[in-house]
């Protein structure tokens, strides 16, 4: 390797020596790519591979071949990624890792592509043709064991030598999460290869006769055959066992935390409150209160599933109905406040946005105030995302305007000191990943993260459950213990 490994490092590359499979749980920032390719050089020297496999989320898998390979590995290499509907010019560059050449063969895939039968087909053959070993990075893309990726990384699997995942957050919402991470690694490696024998064990269920499960049934026949989780008081879910389920975790995963191995500042967090406007304030009640909306001159029902999306879009100031926002009222104090805040701060900073919409607004608005800022969510074609990354940690553009789910992963944006949350989403995975972009190696100076909270609306529902499933996420991984 070009760089050397940091203790934790060497302590992940040792525990890996010698294993088919295996698991490194590395929270967000601590090294876990250095890892991966380190692993793989070892065995390419040892004649044990010649091929690696990555399967990544968008993005994420191109960063490997832009920066993470270029960094760090020291043997020779041809390094390739996917790109869905390639041209001919970028389909013959793709090809090149099926060429005979010297190296290491390395393609990186976007998790997405697995879904198509390119993808599949492509994949297929790559590691049929090689001895490889197949790298799932952030593995917990794959926790739903019916979900389309997770049941073709499961038939990847067989063509490869060795298996490895990687991920900071194995449990994003439920300790049912790790079940499919682990069958993927080795079938049965938590007592069982039945998903529902699994969600049985770790979670309290409802009973046939609950009341509560026959009326749905009632009202869905189907369900009748479903596991329900059965809930608190509080309506939380009710998990047990979550000892036992850490120690059939301990032999086959490698955990790590910031702040066990790396002198990085505390992250400090903070709330900035506002008060919604009159006209949001009613258009808010009545959607909590009746599910109905005011568009224009017409009051439609909402479904009820769909209610606590539009009361988040309505504390920020609009509307989607249709695919086309309807505001709600002709100021936005939402966006009044991250202004506030913006023309407090010194040096460079990040807001994230769970909605085009608000991404859209947030950009206008900065560039009427002459504030530099760049833009990257899944609008913006992949090319000029790149542009924007650099653009950002080169100190061209003081501003980074994200969505959590296109930009919370893999990226280094280590340029910020402040990070604002103009709106969240209930995914503990998207909350840490997109705290870790600016809170990782190469961070020397304090990082603030603040939240901008609507008085008495959903957003602090969103805060209290995110620290509930944070809470029982590292039961589960152990972080309590260590």
């Amino acid at each position: 390797m070009h760089t050397r490994a940091m203790k934790h490092q060497a302590e992940a590359l040792e525990r890996l020596a010698g294993r088919d499979y295996f698991g490194l749980f590395m929270e967000q920032g601590t090294g876990k790519t250095w890892v991966l390719l380190a692993d793989a050089e070892r065995l390419y020297r040892a004649g044990k591979i010649e091929a690696l496999l990555v399967i990544a989320p968008n993005g994420v898998h191109t960063n490997w071949i832009r920066r993470e390979i270029p960094q760090h590995l020291a043997v020779e290499h041809t390094a390739r990624a996917w790109k869905s509907g390639a041209g001919k010019k970028y389909a013959r560059w793709m090809e090149e890792v099926f060429e005979r050449r010297a190296g290491l063969r390395i393609f990186t895939m976007n998790i997405d592509a697995l879904i198509t039968k390119a993808g599949r087909a492509f994949a297929t053959r790559f590691l049929a043709q090689y001895r490889s070993v197949l790298v799932v990075d952030e593995s917990s893309r794959i926790k739903n064991p019916a979900a389309g990726r997770t049941k073709a990384c499961m038939k990847l699997r067989h063509f490869a030598e060795y298996v490895r995942i990687a991920t900071g957050t194995p449990v994003t919402n439920a300790p049912v999460d790790v079940f499919s991470q682990m069958e993927l690694l080795h079938p049965g490696l938590l007592g069982t290869t039945n998903y529902h024998a699994f969600v049985a064990e770790y979670a309290e269920l409802l009973q046939a006769n609950h009341p509560m499960l026959q009326a749905m049934i009632r009202r869905n026949p189907k369900i009748g055959r479903a596991q329900i989780v059965a809930r608190d008081a509080a309506g939380n879910p009710k998990w047990r066992n979550l000892d036992k389920l850490h120690r059939l975790l301990q032999p086959h995963t490698f955990r790590v935390r910031k702040e066990e191995c790396l002198d990085l500042p505390p992250k400090i967090y903070q709330r900035h409150y506002f008060d919604l406007s009159r006209a949001q304030r009613r258009a808010y009640d009545l959607m909590k209160e009746e599910c109905r909306m005011i568009v224009g001159e017409q009051v439609l029902p909402v479904q009820a599933l769909s209610a606590a999306v539009k009361l988040q879009q309505i504390t920020s100031g609009f509307l989607l109905h249709e695919g086309a926002p309807y505001y709600v009222s002709e100021n936005n104090p939402r966006l009044k406040a991250l202004l506030e805040l913006v023309a407090d701060l010194d040096g460079q900073f990040i807001v994230w946005a769970r909605f085009r919409e608000e991404l859209r607004a947030i950009a206008e608005r900065l560039a009427t105030e002459q504030i530099p800022a760049v833009l990257y969510c899944g609008d913006v074609n992949p090319a000029d995302r790149e542009k924007a990354i650099d653009a950002f940690q080169g100190g061209k553009a003081r501003g980074f305007i994200g969505q959590q789910q296109a930009a919370g992963l893999g990226l280094t944006l280590t340029a910020a000191e402040t990070a604002i949350y103009y709106s969240n989403d209930f995914s503990l995975e998207n909350r840490l990943q997109s705290e870790d972009r600016c809170h990782r190696k190469g961070t020397h100076h304090k990082v603030v993260y603040i939240d901008l909270v609507a008085e008495n609306s959903i957003d602090e529902a969103i805060a209290t459950a995110l620290q509930r499933k944070g809470n029982m996420a590292a039961a589960i991984a152990g972080d309590f213990n260590q």
